[in-house]
Formats: structure tokens, sequence, C-alpha cells
């Protein structure tokens, strides 16, 4: 007997004419995501993985299969949720697919005609998987008499024993624990004081932090050498330049071992050889990417031990096995998915985390031939738990915001900073600073754009399973992308309610241009360029985006009417806005401090103000002839503006906010003309816990 309807999650799919319904509406499926989702009624567990489906409807087609399946889920995700439907349609389970999570019931009913011509030729498939999948069993059975195989060990367990290690205030970062387990490395700071490296006796739980160093700049990612003798960390100065450097913890000297490293706040970029103190590690900024560097001691030469590609960017490094392989994180700069790299003896790369939207920090136990890893499930922050041939554990759930970690094989102990920090939006008047309007929930709510159109505010929350977009209209707050995906940060048109988002799956990101009012979605052809970063132009035809390729990258401008898309600058720029008119545009640049105007009738750039910073690359804006950006000292955080129409662009104060109060990368941005917006940290701190580890 042939089904012809199915009951899904309260809808009703009638194969028959190949659409979802609920009560009175009705929406059409397209043959391919018909097939899909019935896929995924008929497999296992209603289990399917990319490659199940690509081979099954697109004939094994890869190019064509990849972009379809992922374009399937998400019609299936929005259909299900235009019909009512607010749970998670699918849950994604790593290394294996997708699942439908929704209940699927049968109904019965007596076909009087076959289904259409698609679901002929997939019942027929189905038919002979089943019948392969039939003999391959009957096949294992007898292999399984005749062979027993042996049961696999226990895996480590991690336990709920967990102790507070540190309660100093403030935020202790980048923690480190010595071989011997006697003592945590750590940067210490709190909102009036920059980040120095401290060492805290763990024999003691309230023993005293010492301070290592005296200088008055910034310092990080502090690495034990194998002794224990020394600490490898970063430093840097007021300009933005990074330096290696090696304190030596007996004679209290210090080297400097490299002047051109790379950082950016949270990553990990040091550590030293596993076999003696002879080699040390750190990430190297190149001319268009980020490489790992090897720094033997001996001969005092610097040997590049990485090569990821154009617009990658390669951290957290650590030697496993007596130096003959090497665990890191790579991120794709312009999609800012990352992966969990390993690379044998041969050069050769294996990837255990493929497109995660969040991977901190990780460490890697000896003795439980583990990695754990700080990263996101959807919005929430676990530990997962992975071996080296990338088959994963039950992860570890922890309070707080991914961040660093550090394993101590010597004690068993797992060590964790945990964060405590919520953001909320402000609408602040220009005149008088007064508080016009603001978001906050007991989630973090940041990056607030504002709607022209209708005064509404977009933002980002992870106050669902999922960091969403929000919209506020002043007197509630609703979710909008829903379970579409992890968001980036949008924009806004400035002259109607459209926005452009990207959503991230783990099959990677697309680009949509959504509505405020109506939330329809479609997805933007930009012809196989990644794209971040988003801006619109004055008259809202036009986006502008940081993007890159595997042969190129830079700013770009798309025509959302035409499709047209054009390349506005190569290897320069990491987020751009229109200026007075399309020929003047503005853009702050990769890992440097700044903003540079580019002069699009001459190609000439020239730099307008070096006080924006690095990590604040989207905190600027255009409007009625002054550029307004977010500029950072140990005193105060201040919103400056300068008249473009002077030449010497001295810069004025326009509102200040308490040291490190705003929140990095796109804590400011437009309004209504008489005001902005700024994403303030609520709370900002973190203390490190350990979790005891133990085997079974």
């Amino acid at each position: 007997m042939t089904k012809l309807s199915y009951q899904i999650g309260g809808c009703e799919l009638d194969c028959k004419l190949m659409s979802l319904k609920h009560a009175d509406s009705s929406i059409k499926l397209s043959s391919k995501v018909f097939e899909l989702l019935m896929l995924f009624i008929d497999s296992p567990d209603n289990v399917v993985s990319r490659e199940q489906a690509i081979d099954s409807i697109w004939l094994g087609n890869e190019g064509v299969g990849k972009k379809g399946f992922t374009n399937g889920i998400w019609v299936l995700r929005k259909t299900f949720k235009e019909l009512g439907v607010e749970e998670e349609v699918f849950n994604t389970l790593p290394k294996l697919g997708y699942q439908l999570t929704l209940a699927v019931q049968p109904i019965d009913t007596q076909a009087s005609s076959g289904p259409s011509g698609s679901y002929t030729r997939y019942a027929i498939f189905i038919a002979i998987s089943l019948v392969a999948t039939l003999l391959l069993w009957l096949g294992f059975n007898h292999f399984s008499s005749e062979q027993q195989v042996p049961s696999e060990p226990l895996s480590p367990l991690v336990t709920e024993t967990k102790l507070k290690v540190t309660n100093y205030g403030g935020v202790e970062e980048h923690i480190a624990v010595s071989h011997d387990g006697q003592r945590l490395a750590m940067q210490w700071r709190d909102n009036s004081l920059s980040g120095k490296i401290y060492i805290k006796e763990l024999s003691q739980l309230d023993a005293p932090l010492t301070l290592i160093s005296f200088e008055n700049n910034e310092e990080a990612s502090p690495a034990w050498s194998l002794s224990d003798d020394k600490l490898a960390y970063v430093r840097l100065d007021q300009a933005g330049g990074c330096q290696v450097r090696v304190r030596n913890l007996l004679d209290n000297t210090d080297q400097l071992i490299a002047s051109d490293c790379f950082y950016i706040p949270y990553k990990r970029i040091v550590s030293w050889s596993g076999i003696d103190d002879n080699r040390l590690l750190y990430a190297k900024k190149m001319q268009d990417r980020v490489a790992l560097m090897a720094y033997s001691f001996d001969t005092q030469q610097h040997q590049q031990v990485s090569f990821p590609d154009k617009n990658e960017i390669d951290y957290a490094p650590k030697w496993l096995e007596q130096d003959t392989q090497l665990a890191f994180i790579r991120e794709r700069a312009a999609s800012n998915l990352l992966n969990l790299v390993l690379q044998d003896g041969n050069g050769i790369e294996h990837e255990l985390i493929q497109n995660s939207p969040s991977i901190v920090d990780f460490d890697y136990s000896t003795r439980d031939q583990l990695f754990y890893v700080n990263n996101l499930d959807g919005a929430a922050a676990i530990i997962s738990r992975i071996r080296k041939d990338g088959s994963q554990l039950a992860p570890l759930a922890h309070a707080g915001l991914p961040s660093s970690l550090s394993v101590s094989d010597n004690n068993a102990m797992l060590y964790v900073t945990e964060h405590i920090s919520k953001e909320y939006i402000t609408q602040q008047a220009y005149g008088d600073g007064k508080q016009l309007r603001r978001i906050s929930s007991s989630s973090r709510d940041m990056y607030g754009k504002y709607a022209k159109a209708n005064g509404d505010i977009l933002f980002l929350s992870n106050r669902s399973a999922l960091w969403s977009i929000w919209r506020n209209n002043k007197v509630s707050s609703k979710n909008i992308t829903h379970s579409l995906g992890n968001v980036g940060v949008p924009a806004v048109s400035p002259v109607s309610a459209d926005f452009a988002v990207n959503i991230i799956t783990d099959t990677g990101r697309t680009l949509y241009i959504g509505n405020i009012e109506s939330e329809n979605y479609r997805a933007i052809d930009i012809q196989g360029i990644e794209a971040d970063n988003l801006s619109w132009s004055a008259d809202g035809n036009a986006l502008y985006f940081k993007g890159f390729s595997k042969d190129s990258n830079g700013i770009y401008k798309l025509d959302v009417k035409s499709g047209r898309l054009e390349t506005i600058t190569q290897k320069q720029g990491v987020y751009a806005i229109e200026g007075r008119d399309a020929n003047h545009l503005y853009l702050s640049k990769f890992d440097q401090n700044g903003i540079w105007h580019l002069d699009r009738t001459t190609d000439e750039m020239t730099l307008v103000t070096d006080k924006l910073a690095k990590y604040d690359y989207g905190a600027f804006y255009y409007e009625q002839g002054y550029l307004y950006f977010l500029s950072r000292d140990a005193e105060r955080d201040a919103i400056m503006r300068i008249s473009l129409a002077e030449k010497d662009h001295i810069p004025e104060l326009v509102q200040s906010f308490a040291p490190d109060a705003v929140r990095k990368f796109f804590g400011l941005s437009p309004a209504d003309g008489n005001s902005f917006l700024v994403t303030l940290k609520l709370a900002n701190e973190a203390d490190v816990f350990g979790y005891k580890l133990v085997t079974e």
C-alpha cells in the first residue's frame, strides 16, 4: 500500500501534489525539495547526509548537489515556519548530516494512481537501497558469526567535579597551566588597566597573582616551555604592532623573538616544542594570510610550518607526538568559519572540525588521547571532546562564553575560563547624550542597526537556540530569522525595510536579502564569492562587502537589482561605506588601525585617522558631512567625529563612555540622523574554573 500522505509536525504532506499544508494554508514544493523531504522520511532515524542526498537526488553531481542540498534544507525550514511550525525542523549531527526532528506519521490512504514521476524514480531508488541494505546486513551477520570484533575501550568521562580557581575581579584570560601542574599563567585585566601576564600558584587557593612584566603595553597569550622555566608571550605596542617575547623566570631576563606576529583578542598564538626548550611556535602576519612559524633558539632561524591559502588565518598552534604532528585552528577571514586542523608528519592536513562558526581555543590531553575544544553549538557554549580520527565523545556543557582552556595531564585537570558577558543596545542623542531607547534582556543583545523606513532596530541576539536577527519596534522584540541558521551582523537599507544578512549553516554561509515586514528572504548569487561585513549604498540600490574567492579578495559592490558585481579594491579593505556619493568610500583594513578614504575617480587612498582600533573595524559611519567613529584609550571609549570638509581632520568628541565599555567590532552605528546606536557591556568578568578529568 502506497502512502500518499504524511503527518509531519502538525502539517500534512500530500505526496501526489507535492505540497505541505496546515489549516487553510498550502505550499507546493519543488520536485527536488520534495524528494529531499521524502529522503528524510524514509531514511533510518530520519538522518540524511549531504553525500547521500547528492547521490540519490542529484545523481552524484557534486557541484549542483552541494548547493541544492543547502538550499533544500533552508527552503524546508522556511516552509514549515511559514505554516506555523516554531520547533526546530532539523538537528545538525557532526560527521553524519542532518536529522528531521519533527514527528512523522503516515496517513493510510489507498493509492488510486501513482505519485509524480520524480517520486516514482525516488521510490525505485529506495526499493533498491532497501534490498542492498538487506544483503549487506545478511553479509555482515555472516561475517560477525565468524569473527569477534574487539570492543572499544571506555571513553574518558568528564565528571561534574568543578572548582573555582580564580576570583580576582576583572578578566582572567589566555590561561596556560605549567607542565608540572603547579602554576597557572594568564592575562589579567580590568576596565581601567591594560592586560598583563600574571602567574598564580595552584597549590594555594588564596595565592595572589604575580606580575611578570612591568611594561606599559598590552601583553597576552602566555605559553610555558617544557621545563617550565620560561614563558613565551605577546606584547602589543600603542601602534598595534605585535611582538613575540620570552621571559626567563630564573634570571628575569626578556628576549625579543619576532616583531611581525599576528594578534586579535582571545586568539592564542604562541606555544612551545613538546621535546625541549629549543623551539617555539607563533602566528605570523603575511601580506594576505597568517601562517605558523617555528623559531629555533639554536640557529635563530624562523621556518614556516603551516601553509594556509590566501585570506586564511592559522593560530592556536600545538605540537603533538614528539613534534611530529601539528594541531591548529584555521579561520577563513572572509567567512569567519573555522576548522580544527591536524597536520601529520608528511604535511597532510586532516580537518577534525569543519566550518564551525566558533572555535575559540583547544588543548590536547596525551593521557586521554583527546582534544578538548571550546566552541559553540548553536548559541550554547560547550567543550567538545574529539579523538584524532575526528570521532567525538559527548561534550561537556559549561557556563559562560567559549574562551581559553588548558589541560594538565600531570594533575588530570581541565582549566577553563568562563566569561560572564552581557551586552545591551542604546540609542543616544547627539546633542545632550540622552538615552532615547534601550534594548536589553537576560541574553546577549548587540550590534543594533536602525531601519529608517519604520524606526525599527534589528539586532543580533542569542535569546533563542541560535544567534538570530531580532526586530525591536519600541514595544517588543521578535525573532525574524528563527531556525534558519546562525546569522552574521545585518545591514539595513537606508531607504526601505530590506536588510542583508549572512546565514551560516554547516555547509557554509549564504547571503540573503530579507524584508523586515514580510520576513521573506531570497538568496543572492554572488558568483562564488563569500561575503561579509555588509553595508548599503546611500540610494539602497547596492551592497558593499568584504569578499573573497579562490582567486581574489577585497571590497566588492553588488547591484542588488541587476546582480552586477564590481571589484572596488584588491587585497585591501575589511569594511567599506559610502561617503557623500558613490565616488567617495571610507574603509578599514585587515589588522591595521585607522580609516582610509578611497577616491574612486583617481583610485587614490589616503589615511583619514589612525584612531580606529583594528578590532573595531566596523565601528564607523558617514552622516551629513561627518565621519563618526569609535576611539579607545586607557581613560575612555569615545565616539568621535571628523568634519570631512576640513583638511586637517581634527577629531571632535561626541560622547564618551567608560574604558572598554563598548563592544568590539561593530559596536557603533547610525540611527535617525539625530542619534546613534551603541552596544555596551553590562557585565564583563571572567574567572578560571577547573574540571577534574577521570578515565574509567
